[in-house]
């Protein structure tokens, strides 16, 4: 589950500590599990956009503060990554930007996928319990009928 308020604070923390590592000279390598966690929050963002990142009762109880956070927060996302593009390329070694640019698209792409299956899965849980309790309250209503017609016949 996403927590659509925190989004946009977690977007420039994850940014100012890569923007600390880029200034300070370190390696590529250690800078990379936080542009991958960079890139999961920009997946998370698209998903609450989507409105994928609540459940089916869920998304009925939109608010205008959700709406509010999204917005801030993928604004935040945006500002991090046009600073973090132009720190890499002042103070990164040659071609680091483009290989952010590549890594974070694969984890882009692998976060969206697994939070596009996780809100599947969770649909498809939630209507078929609903299914199954159609099921027994259409069971459950016709045994009742036909145990009410038998008792008036008699």
């Amino acid at each position: 589950m996403i927590e659509v308020l925190a989004l946009a604070g977690a977007v420039t923390k994850v940014a100012g500590s890569i923007s600390a590592a880029v200034k300070a000279g370190k390696d590529m390598n250690s800078l990379m599990p936080s542009f991958g966690k960079l890139a999961q929050l920009e997946a998370d963002i698209n998903l609450a956009e989507s409105g994928k990142h609540k459940g089916p009762l869920g998304r009925l109880t939109s608010s205008e503060q959700e709406g509010f956070a999204i917005g801030q927060a993928r604004i935040a996302h945006r500002d991090a990554m046009e600073d973090l593009r132009s720190q890499c390329r002042l103070y990164g070694s040659p071609g680091l930007w483009d290989s952010v640019v590549v890594e974070t698209a694969a984890a882009r792409v692998r976060h969206k996928k697994a939070l596009e299956e996780q809100a599947e899965a969770r649909d498809k849980l939630f209507y078929m319990i609903t299914v199954g309790f159609v099921v027994l309250g259409a069971i459950g209503g016709s045994i009742a009928l036909l145990w009410g017609v038998a008792q008036y016949a008699e």
